[in-house]
């Protein structure tokens, strides 16, 4: 395992390379799979995770380390790598980046929309990149950390957020468009440190049985580009089935006579329907959603074989839904936010009555209401047919 990385670079480098300039402009590259943005006083701090050369070109390695970290400071971006570019000896090549790592602190400072706007512009940069945030960390940081799986950090972060699904994961152009949504409030991915930091720096974390390493936290929240909220993975997930973003993941709901567990294995889950009607003064927006998926441990005394008691299974599953997403709701309405674009529905349903909601819509959401109705298909049931009491 520990050179799949160096492969991983070559298969990516050398896709891009076949003719005799291409070999003398990779022998003159430096290549970059990672870009960190942190924000201080003095403006931005910008790191870029350069494969050392060496790893491509068979040259011997300094500290045997598979990437370099150059850090630099400006006011601009441009001014931060231009600063990076002239303290490498190769010229900088970020056409290759995959994931784009804004610091918790520029994020609580608002500035996620004109790095977005900044990397759509840049021609060096691939608006596909992926965007996230981190928590507890810098983004500079988190790249310094050597991977006890994959070898350096970018590949580490770009496999774990793979793992969710391409449809939970966002790039600048798909960002800028939830920033531009009238009645959403815009969400992103954030990663978390996992163990000392000093270690996961150093090259020992490699060898060691208990090393720091980088996993998936959860989302965080936005208002007005403002990071105001995280939420951990498993409110995490259960926001993105609303927003029809939903990958699988596990499910845990108590049993229907009792206080023990089961757990059913969400495969596929999307939003069939959806619709609002005024309570008083209040709005309810009503969610039907198609699931499927198995039941992978059974904790309760129902007998499998029996219609009843999967019907009473498939009520539970929708009350831990519905009071999952009660939850999130709560959060929500505490900051006055809209991840679940209630009110982009209802501008897209009723624009006229959007238009006296859109400036108390802040407000609104504070008493707003979500009630889940679940078409649920158990595929399989496992080895617990024979359950029962």
């Amino acid at each position: 395992m520990k050179y799949l990385y160096l492969i991983f670079i070559i298969l990516s480098v050398a896709s891009i390379f076949f003719s005799q300039e291409d070999k003398h402009e990779l022998n003159q590259s430096s290549f970059s799979f990672a870009l960190g943005i942190d924000y201080e006083k003095e403006g931005y701090v910008v790191s870029l995770q350069l494969i050392n050369p060496g790893e491509i070109s068979g040259e011997k390695l300094l500290n045997n380390s598979p990437y370099i970290v150059y850090k630099a400071k400006g006011k601009t971006i441009d001014t931060a790598l231009e600063k990076i570019s002239m303290n490498t000896s190769r010229y900088v090549d970020l056409k290759q980046e995959q994931i784009i790592v804004l610091g918790e602190e520029l994020a609580r400072k608002g500035r996620t929309k004109e790095i977005v706007e900044y990397i759509l512009h840049s021609p060096d940069i691939p608006a596909n990149a992926l965007i996230i945030t981190t928590k507890g960390n810098k983004a500079s940081e988190l790249l310094e950390i050597f991977s006890p799986v994959e070898g350096y950090s970018a590949l580490e972060i770009t496999n774990t957020l793979n793992k969710l699904g391409k449809h939970v994961l966002q790039n600048a152009s798909e960002i800028k468009v939830d920033l531009l949504e009238e009645g959403k409030d815009s969400s992103l991915p954030y990663i978390v440190l996992k163990g000392d930091l000093q270690k996961g720096m150093s090259r020992d974390n490699l060898d060691t049985t208990n090393p720091a390493h980088i996993v998936f936290g959860g989302f965080g929240l936005f208002k007005d580009e403002y990071l105001k909220k995280y939420l951990d993975y498993r409110d995490s997930l259960f926001l993105q089935l609303l927003n029809g973003k939903s990958s699988g993941f596990i499910i845990e709901s108590t049993c229907p006579e009792g206080p023990e567990k089961f757990a059913f294995k969400l495969f596929n889950g999307h939003v069939k329907n959806r619709e609002y009607k005024r309570v008083e003064n209040n709005y309810l927006f009503q969610y039907t959603l198609n699931l499927s998926g198995d039941i992978r441990q059974y904790n309760c005394h129902g007998n499998l074989n029996d219609p009843d008691t999967i019907e009473q299974l498939e009520k539970q599953i929708n009350k831990t839904i519905q009071k999952k997403e009660n939850k999130i709701l709560s959060i929500a309405q505490g900051y006055e936010i809209d991840p679940f674009g209630l009110g982009h529905f209802i501008k897209n349903k009723n624009p006229k009555l959007w238009n006296t909601l859109e400036e108390e819509w802040s407000t609104s959401i504070k008493t707003a209401q979500i009630e889940i109705h679940s078409n649920i298909t158990i595929q399989n049931v496992g080895n617990y047919k024979s359950r029962g009491d």
